[in-house]
Order: structure tokens, then sequence, then C-alpha cells
């Protein structure tokens, strides 16, 4: 502790900051970030005393107000709630069943996918569209059309190069082919059911959408291939009110350019089949660490730093597109200089930094300086855009946005979503990287002497479109050129 109060005082302004405080200070972030982590002892109590973390549930909202208060028991003196609407999706109950043989229903398992009606009682007949990609669905002519569709929700036997859609965005061709329901077959072995929004637009869908097990799926195809025909009777009961909730942003101010941000988000939420711990409480419980890291060093950065937890980005990024809506109307996200997004991040090898070309400069030689003080950090990196998480609205705003480059394993990728997403799955070490990589990144970014301005309007779509978006954002209904 002596020596990192020694390098605080040395460096006192961060407008004279030299390389050598740089290194001092990454290297007291990667001693605090181990020395006595509280994310995973956070996280830890989280699912035991609160559970799943649903947005418009009594759950959700406890998981709020406890993140509020452990922000402030982190040290951060300037901590707010964000309040929004929406309509908020709640699970009842469903049930399908296949026709057999004998033409007796055979019930099967199953979860129903988020914004899906508030009731439904569908019979038809089953007809399997494969990975449900436009090309799949445009072979089948208007064999779908007053047909349950049969789609897989990861690929399977593809052609080279087909790249996957969101399982929204496969509903929402399937509604466009006339389909009535939808049944998701998952690639988890075990039965395991995954459960997510049905919705491309944040609204409630008009058909039911079901996910059934992999075994399952499998039986039902070996009975579709010998050209036996296959009638599903799907029934649903779900609720979609209008809700308040509330985003939680806790503010480090700056220095010499606190005009300027950097946002830190994840969800808070979570789906309410198990308590969410990879999905995100890795990520947003990280971020309180990271906060706490930052006050027990006494860091003071020259830009300021907002630490944001979203509510409802499991629902459609409702809590993350609220807030961006409402600093665009304001004028504050003009100064919004990047987000940095932890969603199921843990012990990153690098970071995907989508934004104008010095940004990507100036995350790059962040990495040299990261990897030259540990040579086992990977430093690797991407640029590519992606979707369906929070960083989205922020880059369709033309902030530039970095996301961690994780890989968590089989194990903890075959539960997200499912009723085995719990803390069973969660190594209090890869918190511990989350807290050391994400700060260092973020104090380098924080400190340097620019970072430039948003995407030009004309970019940002070249860019999107070469990352293989335009058709996904089409069928959500934000592609604005």
């Amino acid at each position: 502790m002596v020596g990192i109060f020694i390098a605080l005082l040395i460096c006192p302004q961060p407008s004279v900051r030299s390389q050598t405080c740089d290194t001092t200070t990454l290297r007291a972030i990667e001693r605090e970030a181990v020395r006595a982590p509280m994310g995973y002892t956070w996280l830890e109590w989280s699912t035991r005393s609160i559970g799943h973390r649903l947005t418009g549930s009594a759950n959700g909202r406890r998981a709020e107000e406890s993140a509020d208060s452990l922000f402030r028991v982190a040290g951060m003196r300037h901590v707010a709630f964000s309040p929004f609407q929406a309509t908020a999706w709640q699970r009842y109950s469903a049930g399908i069943s296949f026709a057999g043989p004998d033409g007796v229903p055979v019930p099967c398992p199953t979860v129903a996918l988020a914004m899906t009606p508030d009731s439904a009682d569908i019979r038809a007949l089953v007809v399997d569209v494969g990975n449900g990609l436009a090309t799949d669905f445009d072979s089948l002519d208007r064999a779908v059309h007053g047909a349950i569709a049969l789609v897989n929700l990861h690929l399977s036997n593809a052609p080279p190069g087909a790249v996957n859609l969101h399982r929204s965005e496969k509903v929402a061709l399937a509604i466009q082919h006339g389909a009535i329901g939808v049944v998701f077959a998952n690639a988890v072995d075990g039965g395991v059911l995954l459960t997510g929004t049905a919705s491309v637009t944040n609204q409630p869908i008009a058909i039911p959408a079901v996910c059934i097990g992999k075994e399952d799926a499998a039986r039902l195809r070996e009975r579709l291939v010998m050209d036996k025909p296959v009638h599903a009777h799907i029934t649903m009961r779900n609720s979609s009110i209008p809700i308040t909730a509330r985003n939680v942003l806790a503010t480090l101010h700056g220095t010499d350019k606190a005009e300027d941000v950097i946002v830190v988000g994840g969800h808070l939420d979570s789906w309410d089949l198990a308590t969410g711990a990879t999905d995100n409480g890795i990520g947003s419980y990280s971020i309180i660490d990271l906060a706490r890291c930052y006050v027990a060093l006494g860091l003071r950065p020259r830009r300021t730093i907002v630490f944001a937890l979203f509510m409802g980005e499991e629902q459609g990024l409702l809590g993350s597109t609220a807030l961006v809506n409402e600093w665009a109307r304001s004028g504050q996200l003009d100064h919004v200089k990047c987000m940095i997004n932890l969603d199921m991040s843990g012990d990153p090898s690098g970071f995907n930094a989508f934004g104008p070309e010095h940004l990507r400069t100036l995350v790059s030689k962040a990495q040299q300086d990261m990897r030259a003080l540990d040579t086992t950090y990977a430093a690797r990196a991407s640029d590519a855009p992606w979707l369906h998480s929070d960083h989205q609205p922020f880059m369709l705003h033309g902030v530039a946005t970095l996301n961690p480059i994780c890989d968590l394993g089989e194990r903890v990728y075959r539960c997200y979503h499912s009723d085995c997403d719990d803390l069973r799955l969660v190594d209090p070490a890869v918190m511990a990287s989350n807290v050391q990589r994400v700060g260092e990144m973020l104090w380098l970014l924080a400190n340097a002497d620019d970072l430039p301005d948003h995407f030009k309007d004309e970019e940002l779509r070249s860019r999107l479109v070469a990352g293989g978006l335009e058709e996904k954002l089409r069928l959500h209904g934000e592609w604005r050129w």
C-alpha cells in the first residue's frame, strides 16, 4: 500500500502523466484486483438472497436496490437511479405436445420465449425449417404458411460461410412467411431448455415461440424425415404489463477532461429460469468491484467514468436504449467517447474495439502496454460490429464500443439463458481478471491525450454493411439509411 500511495503522490496531475506513472498505476490496479476482490462475494450473496433478476419483477427491484447499495459500499459517492418505462414480460405456463403415430398427443418439456403472447392455444402441422435462415425459409416457399416452424437455435450442417441469426430474427422471418408458431430446437445435451426474447421490436409478438430439448427435437425429426406428418399443440399463458425499471449509475468525475465520458456498462437483469450467475452476474458484479478498485486506489482519471448497470437487456436492450435516447435528447451523448460493455465477460484475453481508426490505434497501444507488464496477457484484438447486448444502442448512435474477448468454456455457454445458469459455473478468478484487464484498459483510455469523436454517419453505415449487419438491422426496423 505504501508503494501505491507514493505513486499517487508523484503523479497527482494527469496532464503531466508519464509512462512510468501509467506503469505504476497499472500495477496498482493489478494488485488491487486480486488482493481483496469482492465481485464474486457480492454475486454469491445475490444468487442466494435475491435469485433471478427479471426486469419488472420483485426480484428485479431488489437487484436494482442492492446494486445501488453495493456501489455505495464500494465507496462511490455519486450513485443514482435512472428510471425508464417499458413493457415487461413474465411467464406463467407453457406446454407442447406432438401427435404420436396413433394420434395420441405426447407431451414434451418446453419453455416459452419472452415477448410471446399473453395467451395462446394453437394446433398445426410441424414444418422443419432447419437453421431458420432466410434461405431456409425461402426454399420452402409457402409450406410454412399456417404451420408451426421447427427451427435450430444453433447452426447445424450449414453451408460454408453461413452466419447464424438471433432467435428473434428467425421468429421475424417465420412471421413474414406466415408461420403461426415456432419451436426452437436447442443444441445442448441433456434436455436443457433455453429462453430469451423472441421479438426484434421489444414489443410482444403475435405468435407463440417455445424451446424444446436437443433429444426431443431429434426424435421429432426422425419422424419428419420419414415423411410422417406431425401435428403440434402449443399452449401458453404469460403477461406483458407496463412497468418502471431503473438503471443504476455510479459516476467517478474526471479532472482536466471531465466533460468527456467513458461508460463501463453491463446488464444487471437476468432470466427467471435460474439465478443468471454467468449472464450477467459475472459482468455486472465485476463492474461494481471495478468501481471499488478505483476508489480503493484513490484513482482520479482525466475523463469522467460512468459505471452503469442496465435493466431490461434480456427483454430487448430496454434500459440501455432508454438511457442512450435520454442522453441523445439532452445532448449528453455527445460527450460519451466510448462504451465498454461487460456481458458474460471473464478473464479477458483482449478487446473487440469497434470505432474510428484512431480509437482502434489507442486500444492497440494500450494492449501493448498491458502485455509489456504481463506477457501472459494475449492482447487479442478485433474490430467487428455485433448486436444484442447493451453496447448496441451506443454503437448505432456512432459511439465507439469495446467488448472484452473472452472464452468462458462450453460448460458455461451451454447453460446461458437456462435453468443451469447458477453460481457453480463461476470461477472467482475470472471476475478478478475482469477487474484487472478492464480496469487497465479503462485507465489508459480515460487518461489518453485525446479520444476520437463519434463515427461520421456514412462511415458508420459502411462499417455496419461490411460487418454484415444490414439485413439484421432491417429485420429489427433499426436500419435508418
